[in-house]
């Protein structure tokens, strides 16, 4: 009877043993959630085009100064970019500053993100790269057939200029204009429309 009694009362110690040990669940990581940044850019497009056909920002560079700042400095802020000037070019120090924080890039862009070119100045075309960027505007829109639409300050306003890299020697096709011809150059030289210049897109923050 004892032994009886006391192999029950060892099996129940043994199964209230089992019982308490605790079943932990796997971690399963949540995915991250991608913020859209649709709005953002899209108040980015906004704030250029009521400068369109106007001087405001006088320059190209002052032109996307000025869009920033409207935009809640999406692209930079000033005390970042003084510690990017190599000498007088904002443009230059823009790519610059997007560059060592790895937001420039080559393939097709976004609505507000930046265009960058190189050597369309005479005055710093001594060097010429991909990275002597002399001039800078904001992608406001992509077609279908990949020319992209984008406003910057040149001949004295703020216009819309074109860029499509499918037809880098070609101004218009089919009737439509594909590529814009850049500042001081010759309307009559493939060599200087847009794609010839092109150096890299560049991203919001």
């Amino acid at each position: 009877m004892k032994y009886t009694l006391f192999t029950l009362l060892t099996c129940l110690f043994f199964l209230s043993g089992c019982a308490q040990k605790e079943v932990i669940p796997p971690i399963i990581e949540k995915p991250k959630m991608v913020q859209d940044d649709t709005p953002k850019r899209n108040q980015i497009i906004k704030n250029a085009l009521t400068h369109l056909n106007k001087k405001d920002g006088l320059d190209c560079s002052g032109f996307v100064s000025l869009v920033n700042k409207e935009s809640g400095e999406s692209y930079f802020n000033n005390q970042e970019l003084n510690e990017h000037f190599e000498d007088s070019r904002r443009s230059l120090a823009i790519y610059n500053l997007l560059e060592d924080n790895k937001r420039t890039f080559q393939d097709q862009p976004r609505i507000g993100d930046l265009i960058f070119f190189a050597n369309t100045l005479k005055k710093y075309a001594k060097t010429k790269s991909e990275d002597n960027i002399t001039h800078i505007g904001i992608v406001t829109k992509i077609d279908d057939d990949k020319t992209v639409h984008f406003i910057h300050h040149t001949k004295g306003k703020n216009m819309i200029g074109y860029i499509n890299q499918s037809f880098p020697e070609m101004a218009l096709s089919n009737g439509k204009v594909v590529n814009s011809y850049m500042e001081k150059c010759s309307s009559n030289n493939n060599k200087c429309l847009a794609p010839a210049y092109f150096s890299a897109y560049g991203t919001i923050k």
